[in-house]
């Protein structure tokens, strides 16, 4: 597919900050996922290998799905600790794989004023283009693919196991195990250029999703047990409470992975996994099996968004009250 002039120079202006700049801050959302994160890794690496100052922030806890990851534990939650001073502008913010500034849930006064550039590197439909620079492109399977074209673009000499295993890890991840439409011929040639480096894509395989501890076969169990089914509107959905968490001494992150059990119903071309994260706060994902629905649009309504075929937005209210909101809008 023929990238657009737009795309092109912001890659372009992209590495020529990189190397006229020292201070650098990676931000990425809050609940991090696997190509959050292995995009996160992947840029810092690149920065230190070049000599940078450069530093990782993410608000939550780093799920134990990717503790794997090389330098993870370099990763801060304080954007204060990372940057300091942090309104001395200084820094080049690096953004990733966030739609808009709210997924950072940090102040983005604070953000602003600590930044002498904001670049926002993003594939989700709907990116609110709040960088200086915005190297955004709703076709790329994820944000790694997305940082493996700049690396590619100017630092090809500087590729190395820990950033292919980073840019490996988002890409299976955002791809659905190379399962999702977004796996395209370039993802496959993209991913062979890295296997090169070393990584072992059984190993990676088994950190991810063969790593589970035994609780989690009990958080899956009580969600299976609440699933319901409403044939009329083709819509499968369960739920997960804060106690269920907490009860099974479970990090928020053992949640991932079960709504793509709920995807594989038959009966159903909308599947929901209503996730509390605080007193009536609950983060809704929602799949979809059917390539001509459109979950991205039911998200969009309750202003979330992400893929057609995966999607997610947050909703305040009781359990039965964001269930029934849900329910209203499909058609």
């Amino acid at each position: 597919m023929q990238e657009s002039n737009e795309y092109v120079e912001a890659l372009s202006k992209t590495a020529e900050i990189i190397q006229e700049n020292r201070k650098f801050i990676i931000l990425t959302h809050e609940f991090p996922d696997g190509d959050s994160l292995g995009s996160q890794i992947a840029l810092f690496e690149l920065l230190k290998n070049l000599g940078k100052d450069v530093s990782m922030v993410c608000k939550s806890e780093v799920p134990y799905q990717y503790r794997f990851l090389p330098d993870i534990n370099e990763l801060k939650k304080d954007l204060l600790k990372a940057a300091n001073p942090c309104s001395d502008g200084e820094y080049v913010f690096f953004c990733l794989d966030s739609a808009d500034e709210n997924r950072f849930n940090f102040d983005t006064g604070l953000l602003k004023e600590g930044a002498s550039l904001i670049i926002n590197i993003d594939h989700h439909p709907g990116n609110t283009m709040y960088g200086n620079i915005n190297v955004v492109d709703y076709g790329k399977s994820a944000t790694a693919e997305i940082l493996y074209e700049l690396i590619n673009l100017k630092f090809k000499e500087i590729l190395n196991y820990n950033i292919a295993l980073g840019l490996y890890t988002g890409i299976l991840t955002d791809t659905g195990r190379f399962q999702y439409e977004n796996t395209t011929g370039n993802i496959h040639r993209i991913v062979s250029h890295l296997l090169e480096f070393g990584i072992v894509p059984s190993s990676v395989f088994s950190f991810i999703y063969e790593n589970e501890p035994f609780n989690r076969f009990k958080l899956l169990e009580k969600v299976l047990k609440r699933i319901k089914i409403i044939k009329s509107k083709k819509l499968i959905y369960s739920y997960v409470l804060q106690q269920d968490f907490s009860n099974l001494r479970l990090p928020f992150s053992a949640n991932d992975g079960i709504i793509e059990v709920l995807r594989t119903a038959s009966e159903a071309k909308v599947a929901a996994l209503f996730k509390q994260v605080g007193k009536n706060q609950f983060k809704v994902s929602l799949r979809s099996s059917d390539s001509n629905y459109s979950v991205k649009d039911i998200a969009s309504e309750f202003g979330g968004g992400g893929h057609r075929l995966a999607s997610a937005y947050s909703q305040k209210g009781t359990l039965k009250e964001v269930i029934s909101k849900l329910v209203r809008v499909i058609n």
